[in-house]
């Protein structure tokens, strides 16, 4: 789908109103500021390119004549998220409302290569006209404006163009961002979050954080290496090269341990940031949750509701975003 046209900031304003609720052109005109006839103009575009549709009547402020109201259609455009694991590629597929369409995944072997990776996304993702592109989310260090990888753990990954190969390969835009920026956005998606951070707590450790609402990247897409941060002086050894990170010292205990160790390092967090909300995430945390979250610190703390998808949930509506 060509939706260059289809991007300008009041198409965008259009579309986030909507999403927020079903809502008619006269409501969509007062709260964008636009004129009631700027407003049918981009509407009739947006019906058009089937991004829109109306669905029965509203009354706005319960007064007047019912007007006829507009939701997202949810079939009109489409986009994909995929998450590389450091033994899985998880892929799914989201409607424009961003639920999930489908969900597919590949194992992949040790040590895997970019081309391993490539390989196997290639025959889950569907490229037609209504998929707008792709989402990645994959552990850092990596560049965002760039799309360039180098995650930590993995040999032969330094300095990876991961955009610019699966854009390649696939023939779709690609957007490629940490795995915990996209878990973070996932759960922005579906709740207001304004200072607060995602911990993911699977094969690897990191932290996607919401500062005033926004996902923080750092100067240098680098804000969030939270299982990098030192947490015992003599620790174990790292994949990162250093001793003592929370993410080695927390893969070096089981149980209650390892939920306190995580609660140490999560209550450091909140203090430096002075965040309100914690969202806990990964497949370690997924396996005992409970046990996690007796261990954390006395703030607003959940369990993703996402399960497993929360990854390449996120990194799709990465994809979508760019709409609203």
């Amino acid at each position: 789908m060509d939706l260059t046209s289809l991007r300008s900031h009041n198409d965008r304003t259009v579309l986030r109103l909507v999403r927020s609720g079903a809502l008619s052109r006269a409501s969509i005109a007062a709260e964008a500021g636009l004129t009631p006839q700027a407003v049918s103009k981009i509407v009739a575009r947006l019906i058009e390119a089937g991004l829109l549709e109306e669905t029965g009547t509203v009354r706005d402020g319960g007064r007047g004549k019912p007007r006829t109201s507009l939701q997202l259609a949810a079939g009109g455009a489409y986009a994909y998220g995929a998450y590389v694991d450091r033994d899985e590629l998880r892929v799914v597929k989201l409607d424009l409302t961003g639920e999930v369409v489908s969900t597919s995944s590949a194992p992949l072997a040790p040590m895997f290569t970019p081309s391993d990776v490539l390989d196997a996304l290639e025959p889950l993702v569907e490229v037609d006209e209504k998929v707008l592109g792709l989402g990645i989310g994959i552990a850092g260090p990596l560049d965002f404006r760039s799309g360039v990888v180098s995650p930590n753990g993995l040999p032969g990954w330094s300095s990876v163009p991961l955009r610019a190969l699966a854009e390649e390969r696939l023939g779709l835009p690609v957007v490629v961002d940490k795995d915990t920026n996209a878990a973070v956005l996932a759960e922005a998606w579906r709740r207001p979050l304004r200072d607060a951070a995602l911990v993911f707590v699977g094969t690897g450790l990191g932290v996607g954080l919401l500062l005033g609402g926004e996902v923080h990247r750092g100067a240098r897409s680098g804000a969030g290496e939270f299982g990098h941060t030192t947490i015992q002086l003599d620790g174990p050894l790292c994949v990162c090269g250093r001793r003592g990170c929370v993410e080695a010292v927390h893969a070096t205990t089981t149980g209650v341990e390892a939920a306190r160790v995580l609660a140490a390092a999560v209550t450091n967090l909140v203090q430096l940031l002075d965040l309100d909300q914690i969202v806990l995430s990964g497949r370690k945390v997924l396996e005992s949750p409970e046990l996690y979250l007796r261990a954390m610190p006395d703030v607003d703390v959940s369990v993703t509701s996402y399960g497993p998808d929360l990854v390449p949930v996120g990194a799709g509506l990465l994809v979508l975003g760019e709409l609203f």
